[in-house]
């Protein structure tokens, strides 16, 4: 007259059915909770070597770091700067040509694009 295992009738015997589920709870969570990490890390990484790059921009002296919050509450024709305001106004005032303008803002452009190469030669090795 056996009536089985009496273990299967422990709450803490591993073959029950609600600590099989208790169990794959957990992993799942632990599976989530790591699949998590791994996502900050790689964003980690990224802001990392965005940081270096913009660091290299500043070393090379294309681009000043501002950590001011100006720039949000400034309307939008303000945040040229000093030096756009006065190429535009000498602009009006006939005495710079729009050519001039264009070819500083092209050669400028042109160092900003090479730190763009730059850039997603690091982010994405793999690319071609």
């Amino acid at each position: 007259m056996g009536g089985g295992d009496l273990n299967l009738k422990k709450s803490w015997h591993p073959a029950t059915l609600k600590n099989q589920e208790r169990v794959w709870k957990e992993e799942r969570k632990h599976a989530e909770e790591q699949r998590k990490i791994e996502q900050m890390k790689k964003e980690l990484m990224e802001e990392r070597q965005l940081q270096e790059l913009q660091q290299l921009q500043e070393q090379a002296g294309q681009k000043q770091r501002s950590d001011r919050l100006d720039w949000m509450y400034a309307s939008p024709n303000q945040s040229g700067g000093a030096g756009n305001k006065d190429e535009m106004e000498q602009y009006l005032l006939g005495k710079k040509s729009v050519d001039d303008l264009i070819r500083d803002k092209n050669s400028k452009e042109s160092v900003s694009y090479f730190f763009y190469l730059r850039m997603n030669q690091i982010l994405y090795p793999n690319r071609n």
